[in-house]
């Protein structure tokens, strides 16, 4: 859409103001300084425009419809910026913004009489899935974009730029249980039964053992499974034929009430069109994998025999999860995807990549290079990263980019040597500060794991995660004083 659009704030009561509160006055500070770098920059503009782009093309609307878009696709962008910010539920965000008047404000819902309208948990749950990675991607680098610029249109008091960037990876893990070969197969195979009690609630019926008499059968083999681990491995195996026997019959009944629902869902039943096919879908997934845990449990348990990391089947519910040896004090081996980020000297995310697949950190430093100078077009004057990261194929890349090589070399004496230059070792003292932003993106504005369970509901939440990093890395930046007001 390339007409201009104007959008109008509701008329709300001003925030209060409490002294003698520190912590309230920062966090306050905080949300106001975000909501004014977000006008600067006009970016939540650029997301409701790009809201009634996708809405037009199925459509045509009047000025008074476009006009409602513009405020919903508003209101999507800052309600999930603020959701990840405070690191909250939705159900507790929308209590939140139900009972704060500063973070309706934010929100764009606050009205200056009593109809204010907040969206719930379900809403909110849609806001966030408005746009793919990709587009929150290039917010990213419009928002850097103005940070570095040099006509400072986002106010800040000293100029930043991008000419020493840090770079590290880290495993940003699946929230999953650990993989035993045999409780995958129970996790499947308890999925479907429980598919068949809804099924058998909403009215599909069909001759079988009641659910409940299999999940007890179910349970009593896991237990079986778990206290022979130490025992004779005859016993072990005897328990585990058994297990594949009651996992073939539920697999059978699981298949069955499939092809029922998809027959007799209307004459049987009191299930909507797209709540059938929510059970179909998952009925379906698990009747697909339950072969392929049996198998995997087989060869490991009865045969003995080791399967590749790549060919194993590490969760029934998450897709794409690797299985990454880091060494790290935390896990020899850790179960996710690997995430690569570069920051500026400031801290500012520039680049990230959430990789679907099992990425070493030579691969992805060539690949974010390339990004940055190619891409992006930043003026790069240093790379700095570990040991991890160097190689003789990018130190070659950053000779031919005729950027300075801060990598930590490999060999111990090449590092000893090169800790003689000055500027290396302040680089890489400053590269510590890395693995502390790292901890932030992983720790405080996300929560350590992914919950997503494809792989692009996780790019894309590692995408917001850096969008609200950077605008809170700014919005603590030092800006421009104002007329009658203190420095920030």
């Amino acid at each position: 859409m390339n007409n201009i659009i104007a959008y109008q704030e509701e008329l709300s009561y001003p925030s209060f103001k409490i002294k003698n509160h520190k912590d309230y006055n920062e966090y306050r500070h905080l949300i106001e300084r975000i909501d004014e770098l977000l006008k600067l920059s006009n970016m939540d503009l650029d997301f409701a425009k790009e809201y009634v782009d996708q809405v037009l093309k199925k459509k045509s609307l009047s000025a008074k419809q476009i006009n409602k878009i513009i405020k919903t696709g508003i209101k999507a962008y800052r309600c999930t910026l603020i959701g990840i910010l405070l690191g909250k539920s939705y159900r507790e965000q929308s209590i939140l913004i139900g009972e704060s008047l500063l973070l309706q404000r934010f929100c764009m819902v606050a009205r200056i009489d009593s109809e204010i309208k907040i969206p719930t948990k379900s809403t909110l749950q849609r806001f966030a899935k408005f746009f793919d990675e990709g587009f929150i991607r290039k917010q990213i680098t419009l928002l850097n974009e103005y940070a570095f610029n040099n006509k400072n249109i986002l106010k800040l008091r000293d100029p930043i730029d991008a000419k020493d960037i840090f770079i590290d990876a880290t495993c940003m893990k699946a929230k999953i249980h650990f993989p035993v070969d045999w409780v995958l197969i129970k996790d499947c195979s308890l999925t479907i039964l429980k598919a068949i009690l809804v099924m058998r609630k909403h009215g599909m019926r069909h001759r079988i053992k009641s659910p409940k008499v299999f999940i007890s059968e179910l349970n009593a083999l896991c237990m079986s499974m778990t206290s022979l681990a130490r025992q004779s491995k005859a016993k072990r195996k005897k328990a585990f034929r058994e297990l594949k026997t009651l996992a073939k019959v539920i697999r059978a009944h699981g298949r069955r009430y499939a092809d029922l629902l998809i027959t007799y869902r209307e004459e049987k039943t009191d299930l909507s069109e797209a709540e059938a096919n929510y059970i179909l879908q998952r009925l379906e997934k698990m009747i697909k994998l339950l072969p392929e845990a049996v198998a995997q449990a087989h060869q490991r348990i009865i045969t003995g025999s080791q399967i590749e990391n790549s060919d194993k089947l590490i969760s029934v519910y998450h897709e794409n999860i690797n299985v990454l040896k880091r060494g790290k004090a935390g896990g020899r081996v850790e179960f996710g995807n690997t995430l690569f980020l570069a920051e500026q000297s400031d801290g500012i995310i520039v680049d990230w990549q959430l990789y679907q697949t099992d990425v070493k950190e030579i691969q992805a430093t060539k690949e974010s290079l390339i990004r940055m100078t190619d891409e992006l077009e930043l003026d790069i004057k240093s790379l700095t990263g570990d040991r991890g990261c160097q190689s003789k194929r990018n130190d070659s890349l950053l000779v031919r980019k005729e950027i300075y090589n801060g990598l930590c070399p490999r060999n111990p004496l090449e590092c000893a040597e090169r800790m003689q230059e000055n500027k290396f070792k302040q680089l890489q003292k400053r590269r510590g500060q890395t693995e502390g932003r790292i901890g932030i993106l992983k720790n405080t504005i996300l929560d350590g794991s992914l919950y997503e369970r494809k792989i692009e509901g996780k790019q894309l939440k590692i995408g917001w995660a850096v969008l609200i990093h950077n605008l809170w890395c700014l919005a603590r930046l030092p800006a421009v004083k104002v007329a009658g007001e203190q420095a920030a």
